[in-house]
Parts: structure tokens; sequence; C-alpha cells
């Protein structure tokens, strides 16, 4: 389980963009991100209104945040899709049964219009899996465990 300590530990280790991955559901959590650290932060787009992401968007522009907006399918990704500075992450695991599936990514990136930086996330556990979201013009991804536990390399 992660921590605001761990996001300070690990910022003080690194020049790289940190995400703050965390359920973002009151604008005090993004002026907290920035005041520990965070490059970025995550906005579910299915636990926020319409309202609640264009607020908390202008929050982060204002503090200078990136921010990622992540959907899980075709009704997300439409009422985000105006949002044109934003990071538009695709979980490929289905919040509902929890199984994961990579080809959401490749449905959701066919029908995007956007010229967004597009990220496939979750369910990527080898090479081949990347190699087949590249052949999709899918080039950017978020892995977790699966790094250390796949066929990568």
């Amino acid at each position: 389980m992660g921590s605001i300590q761990h996001l300070k530990d690990v910022k003080a280790t690194t020049s790289l963009p940190i995400l703050r991955k965390d359920f973002m559901i009151d604008e005090y959590q993004i002026y907290e991100s920035k005041l520990i650290g965070a490059d970025c932060i995550l906005l579910i787009a299915s636990i926020l209104s319409d309202q609640q992401i264009k607020d908390f968007t202008e929050v982060a522009e204002k503090l200078e945040l990136d921010y990622l907006i992540e959907v899980h399918d075709e009704e997300e990704l439409r009422r985000i899709e105006n949002f044109e500075n934003a990071l538009i992450g695709v979980n490929n695991r289905n919040l509902n049964t929890f199984e994961v599936d990579i080809n959401n990514s490749v449905k959701l990136k066919a029908s995007f219009k956007g010229k967004n930086i597009f990220i496939s996330e979750s369910g990527i556990k080898s090479r081949k899996n990347l190699i087949y979201l590249q052949e999709n013009n899918i080039n950017v991804f978020l892995i977790g465990e699966s790094l250390m536990k796949g066929d990568f390399f």
C-alpha cells in the first residue's frame, strides 16, 4: 500500500516525473499532491462527475501538474475527449468483473480522434503484448508488477 511518505521518498531519489496514483475525490488532494512532490495526478472518470473533472483539471493546470484521466469504456472516453491537455489512460481491467483484456485499449484507441497522449494500463504481461499494442498505434504503457514478473526482455 502506498503512502504520502513513499511518494516523497521516491521523489527524493529521482528526477523522473512522479504520478500520484490515488483516488482523487477532493480538490484538497490536488494541492497536497503538489506539496508532496507529485508531477501528475490520476483522475478516474468512473468515480468523478463531469463538473469534478473540469474543476480538478483547472486546479491541476493552475498548479502546473499534469493529469492522467483514466477511462474504462467508450462512454467515459467521450466524456473526457475535450480535455486537450490530459493524458488519456485506458484501464484494461474491468472494475466490475476484474477481468483484464488489452483489446480494450485497442478498441478505444481506434475510436479516439484526439491528439492526447494515449496510455494503455493494466494487463500488459509480455513483450508480445507491447508489440501488439504498438501495432495498434499505442506507444505509451503503464506497467505495474508485471514488469517484474513478465517476459519483457
